[in-house]
């Protein structure tokens, strides 16, 4: 029996390629939160699609994250998930708001946020969940919402049903450094045009 020697390759985190794109998606991030998007478009990826199509599926096979499910439209506003990579026994996600759009009258914020974070993965639905509320009700601060339970997640009216403005979720510890972003399904519907 011939036995053939195993070769086992570097992760492209631990090369200068990894480092490179690391750093490049670092000052993509920068620039991002600081709005140049108000002046230029950054490169991003994109997840669109029709409603209920896969797309939270396919963001948490990429991410390792679960997103809250629910009936119906789920994502009300876009989410950016930023993966870094790192040791996975550093694992931690850090979730901020982004507020570019001035969407209602009395809005608390224009800028980004710091929401929440966590070192436990089975916290990250609820922690988006409540992040999703604070930017779909602008007017109040998004503090009030940052220790809701489920129960008073479902009981909490809405000020806008979409928002252009942005959760967004830094993951550390990811298997990959990647930036996208997922966006609300688009949803199929008809007007009754008057006669």
């Amino acid at each position: 029996m011939t036995t053939f020697p195993v070769f086992t390759l570097p992760s492209w985190a631990e090369t200068s390629y990894g480092d490179t794109r690391r750093r490049h998606n670092e000052i993509v991030r920068a620039l991002r939160d600081c709005g140049i998007e108000k002046v230029f478009r950054l490169p991003k990826i994109v997840v669109i699609g029709n409603q209920s199509a896969g797309k939270s599926s396919l963001l948490e096979a990429i991410s390792g994250i679960k997103v809250p499910r629910a009936s119906g439209t789920c994502t009300r506003c876009p989410m950016e998930v930023v993966l870094v990579t790192g040791p996975e026994s550093e694992w931690h996600a850090k979730v901020s708001l982004r507020f570019e759009h001035v969407e209602v009258e009395g809005q608390k914020h224009t800028n980004s946020v710091d929401f929440g974070q966590t070192r436990t993965v089975d916290e990250v639905p609820i922690l988006l969940r409540r992040a999703q509320l604070a930017i779909l009700n602008p007017d109040q601060d998004p503090s009030s919402f940052q220790s809701l339970s489920d129960a008073e997640c479902d009981d909490t009216s809405l000020k806008l049903m979409f928002s252009r403005n942005t959760v967004v979720i830094q993951i550390k510890g990811a298997e990959t450094d990647i930036t996208f972003i997922d966006l609300p399904g688009i949803i199929a519907g008809t007007a009754k045009v008057p006669n």
